[in-house]
């Protein structure tokens, strides 16, 4: 049995050398087509889906921008002496109000504006007059882009070139209320919403 194992093994040396880079350059081979393969029957499914992602988010940005406009819209046509009313539009809870010199204020921590969380929630109204009130919220990262706004009475406008730290932000009236959005250092991302009636 020795015999026959050291016969087979001396006569096979060179097949012996030989076999290790057959045996490479075959599973290279393999490597290398099943790649090409997976590369062409994944590659275009990767890439439409790709574009896909980015048509989805541009048109689910322009409906964010859509849907807000109308939030606030909603917003301004509650009378904010209807303190239950704004604790509904604004899924949260206004305290109890503190005097502060002639005005009062109530105030929250978190809340809701449609698809944005809001945080910091102040109401300050006149002490005499509730219903001259100004609203101001921050909203939470990650908010929404507005590059320009569809309202009719809008304007735009520049950090203030004398204010260290000045934004840009928009000021728009609706519905017989003046709506301040401000605007981060990149001109377009929302930061926060102050709204006044009187």
């Amino acid at each position: 049995m020795d015999a026959w194992v050291e016969k087979c093994a001396s006569s096979s040396k060179g097949g012996l050398r030989r076999r290790p880079w057959v045996a490479g350059y075959r599973c290279l081979t393999i490597t290398i087509a099943a790649l090409v393969l997976s590369a062409c029957s994944s590659g275009a499914p990767a890439l439409s889906h790709h574009l896909n992602q980015r048509q989805s988010v541009k048109s689910g940005s322009e409906t964010g921008i859509e849907r807000f406009k109308n939030d606030v819209e909603r917003l301004t046509s509650v009378r904010f002496d209807d303190v239950d009313a704004l604790n509904e539009q604004l899924h949260t809870h206004l305290g109890e109000p503190i005097r502060q010199g002639l005005r009062d204020e109530r105030i929250a921590e978190c809340g809701r504006l449609g698809d944005l969380e809001v945080r910091n929630i102040t109401l300050r109204s006149a002490a005499d007059d509730p219903a001259h009130a100004n609203l101001i919220f921050e909203v939470v990262p990650p908010s929404i882009a507005l590059e320009e706004i569809n309202w009719e009475d809008s304007t735009l406008y520049p950090p203030h070139p004398n204010a260290p730290g000045s934004r840009p932000y928009w000021s728009v009236q609706v519905n017989s209320a003046t709506v301040v959005l401000g605007l981060a250092s990149d001109n377009v991302t929302l930061t926060y919403v102050s709204i006044r009636q009187r």
